[in-house]
């Protein structure tokens, strides 16, 4: 076996390391996801104790309002409001723990860089963990909202609105 002359032959050259730097925009963007995170994780958690409303003592809205006017919704319709809101802040949670998990993971493969490329792999996920963070939000204030409406009727209407008579005082 003959042994390679290391002048004809010179060893492959490898080509000189990138270095990955991260990108200032990138890094306050995701700064920014993580606040708007930890924005979501309050109000979740606040919103999500209206299961205690729920599987506590609730006053009947009938018992509330005139005999002559009846509620618009009725105590079960009320309960069934809240426990959607309930469940809507508990998956808010969720999203937000996910999203925070996979921001965390991504990091760790890019190995702490957050460069443009990576920035672009991450804004997908961040804008569809937002995008459907906000729908749970809004949905679950939604639904609170309109079992409040049973207590207490449609904000702006006067009580004697919902009269028979259909007059307005003036």
């Amino acid at each position: 076996m003959a042994l390679q002359d290391p002048d004809t032959n010179p060893p492959p050259v490898r080509p000189p390391l990138q270095i990955r730097v991260s990108d200032a925009k990138v890094t306050q963007s995701v700064k920014d996801f993580e606040t708007f995170i930890s924005f979501i994780f309050s109000i979740s958690i606040f919103g999500a104790s209206a299961f205690a409303v729920v599987v506590g003592g609730m006053t009947d809205p009938a018992d509330l309002w005139p005999a002559d006017s009846p509620p618009t919704f009725s105590m079960r319709t009320a309960r069934t409001f809240i426990a959607v809101a309930w469940l809507c802040f508990i998956l808010s949670l969720a999203v937000a723990a996910y999203a925070s998990s996979a921001l965390t993971m991504m990091r760790q493969r890019a190995g702490g860089v957050e460069d443009r490329e990576w920035g672009r792999r991450w804004d997908a996920i961040g804008l569809v963990a937002s995008a459907v963070l906000y729908l749970l939000l809004v949905a679950a204030f939604l639904f609170l909202s309109l079992a409040m409406v049973a207590y207490v009727g449609a904000v702006g209407l006067a009580d004697d609105l919902t009269h028979t008579s259909g007059k307005r005082s003036g």
